[in-house]
């Protein structure tokens, strides 16, 4: 008993252990409405946000300028201090200056100089035009406004420990300030966010996403009711295996779209999202995509195409075992990529980090496997036909397998602010059109069962499971109808003998 609690304890401990890291990282991920604090003993410098500001709409008026971006919230402290820190917001170009490498450190007239040119401050810089800089107080509120009249530009939020002396010369704060922030970032006025709540909150590049994922949800779920409809097809009482792994992964896809959709939705409300939604949809997408390879590689070794009984683990046992690692692997690196790859001063996607070299090198390697196994499924295959289908199918899968190498090489050419939305709708538009392709290939009544013969061998060997059962149990019928028929004619005899 005391090793069964134990147990039961240590399982308890072990998973409150895993959601609470979950919880720290998902907390401290970036987010359109940022809160946390910040000290200067920690960081003379420290980078609050990135966001991409839209390009401000030139037919709107002048003095009404709704469209331009907007930066606004609260500063508090738990202490009251003599010394000042300052809040700059810098487009990208001016980002570099901050951070110039030096042996001895960099000051903060040298960090600051081009600030000075450009900012307005009424003491110091009463010439300057540019409303970037806010002094760092407690219990302050503030509101930034952004313009961009000609394309749209990322944006930095500094939190800088630098001060302005009585010769309007900056120099580092001497005191020990510790500030808590609040503050939010949007593209549009704030009072007008329900013109266009899926563009209020998110980032330029981001914008948009959320219809996505909504028409993404919509696709899918039509998907699903045709998988239904094909089930509903088949007259026969069980599902064979080929059609029941479809099913799961266009279940799960489904599902972790709705998730994904659920984060936007709710981000754009809060500013924030539900980041455990996020990261369990992703998990979902990356397992259907895993299961979908695992389908279209087990297909090309002849599976469920052979007058072979169908079981997943009758002969591919090596190559579940393979896909298996592969799998493990690749989920290792998306958890490295989610969590661990976040640098906000650097263009950073899939296609530019280290995890996301190791998942293009996992799916070449899956690539040129499905290859390998289709072509020799070919050569071995005596019926014209099916070979030819062999062959439609694994030029067709090839190209699926093999786009996200492409598809890194030609978005490395377009600019950050659109790469994301380009990488996300070309990814779920293909994933969506390999998915539909099966079900199509799958099909209960179409031509293309005849080229399924483990159909007709699962069916046969369900009919004689059936019928042979039907058999045993006639026979133990006749069987009980003949012991009675002989305990009687042995009553009766004794009754008549005496």
């Amino acid at each position: 008993m005391l090793s069964s609690l134990s147990s039961h304890s240590v399982g308890l401990t072990t998973t409150i252990s895993v959601v609470a890291i979950v919880l720290h990282f998902t907390s401290t991920l970036s987010a359109l409405r940022i809160k946390g604090s910040w000290n200067t003993n920690n960081a003379r410098l420290t980078v609050l946000a990135k966001f991409g500001f839209q390009q401000t709409d030139p037919m709107e008026q002048a003095d009404s300028k709704n469209s331009r971006g907007f930066i606004y919230g609260n500063i508090s402290s738990d202490f009251n201090f003599e010394s000042r820190a300052v809040l700059i917001i810098v487009p990208q170009i001016l980002l570099p200056s901050f951070f110039v490498d030096s042996m001895y450190g960099q000051s903060c007239e040298s960090m600051l100089k081009n600030v000075s040119s450009l900012a307005f401050e009424t003491k110091c810089m009463p010439k300057g035009k540019g409303d970037i800089m806010r002094w760092v107080i407690d219990g302050y509120q503030m509101t930034l406004r952004v313009e961009e009249p000609y394309t749209p530009e990322y944006w930095y939020v500094l939190l800088i420990g630098c001060n302005l002396d009585a010769n309007c010369s900056w120099i580092p704060t001497k005191d020990l300030i510790t500030l808590h922030y609040d503050i939010w970032l949007t593209n549009g006025s704030p009072q007008l966010r329900y013109l266009n709540p899926f563009t209020h909150q998110f980032s330029f590049d981001e914008q948009d996403s959320a219809e996505m994922f909504l028409i993404f949800v919509l696709l899918y779920s039509m998907l699903c009711l045709c998988q239904w409809r094909a089930l509903t097809l088949s007259h026969y009482p069980r599902i064979v295996p080929r059609q029941k792994l479809l099913t799961c992964i266009i279940a799960t896809k489904t599902v972790g779209l709705i998730l994904q959709c659920l984060n936007v939705v709710v981000f754009a409300y809060d500013g924030q999202g539900v980041m455990l939604a996020r990261l369990f949809g992703e998990m979902l997408r990356l397992w259907s995509i895993c299961c979908l390879c695992l389908l279209l590689l087990l297909l090309s070794r002849g599976w469920s195409l052979s007058d072979q009984p169908s079981t997943l683990l009758s002969s591919n046992r090596n190559a579940i075992l393979i896909w298996s690692i592969l799998t493990a692997t690749h989920f290792a690196l998306f958890f490295i990529n989610f969590f661990f790859v976040d640098d906000v001063l650097h263009d950073i996607d899939v296609f530019k980090s280290w995890p996301g070299y190791g998942m293009l090198i996992i799916r070449m390697i899956q690539a040129l496997w499905f290859l390998t196994e289709m072509r020799f499924s070919i050569d071995r295959e005596d019926d014209e036909d099916r070979a030819e289908f062999l062959a439609h199918i694994g030029a067709g899968y090839l190209v699926w397998f093999i786009y996200p190498s492409a598809l890194g090489v030609i978005v490395s050419f377009i600019s950050v602010l659109w790469r994301f939305k380009i990488i996300l709708g070309i990814t779920t538009i293909a994933n969506f059109l390999a998915i539909t392709c099966l079900v199509h290939l799958f099909w209960p009544t179409s031509v293309n069962r005849r080229f399924f013969l483990s159909d007709v061998s699962f069916y046969r060997r369900m009919d004689q499971a059936d019928s042979t059962e039907l058999e045993d149990f006639e026979r133990l019928l006749i069987s009980s109808e003949a012991e009675v028929e002989l305990d009687n004619s042995v009553v009766n005899d004794f009754h008549g003998g005496l």
